[in-house]
């Protein structure tokens, strides 16, 4: 079959199409945060008598929180998914979980160009959430990446390592998933 120079055309088009979206897709602009492995936190367990318990308390498996955000751009709002797993033999429901972005490096700061929202179950008009026994639920937060005045250079293709804590009671009913 013959090419016609409309034929040449469009897919000279096409390429030319292709090969921009490469090289902008090649251009990571800003922050990324595209940790393979993201860093656990511990959850606090609050007992029947009002007092916390240790991260690991005896008697109780580990209670662990991972989330993680790619391709964050100053201005820009997204959602992070926070997997809260609850590796013991009990629901317990979630009181609070909180996320502390540590610094990219010496010239990125988290606290001048992050803002990460948390989960309070006291919040009015607050969702609950039950993570039942030996299973996972994921809690959506908010993060963001300021647009400040001052140069975010240094933040560019950097990765903001997460810490993530929270509190929880063993409780049952009422919640959701």
């Amino acid at each position: 079959m013959a090419t016609t120079p409309r034929r040449r055309r469009t897919l000279a088009v096409a390429i030319c199409v292709v090969v921009i979206l490469a090289l902008l897709g090649g251009c990571r602009v800003w922050l990324t945060r595209d940790d393979p492995a993201p860093h656990q936190g511990a959850l606090r367990l609050m007992q029947g008598n009002g007092s916390l318990a240790a991260a690991n308390a005896s008697g109780h498996a580990p209670f662990a929180a991972v989330g993680s955000v790619s391709q964050l751009r100053p201005g820009q709002l997204q959602t992070l998914q926070v997997k809260v797993t609850n590796a013991d033999a009990v629901d317990y429901r979630i009181l609070e979980l909180t996320v502390t972005p540590q610094d990219a490096n010496a010239s990125c700061s988290a606290a001048a160009n992050l803002v990460v929202s948390s989960y309070k179950a006291t919040k009015p008009g607050a969702r609950s959430y039950l993570v039942p026994r030996e299973s996972s639920i994921t809690i959506p937060l908010t993060i963001m990446m300021l647009n400040t005045a001052s140069s975010q250079d240094g933040c560019k293709n950097v990765s903001f390592p997460l810490a993530f804590g929270g509190l929880a009671t063993q409780g049952q009913g009422g919640g959701s998933s």
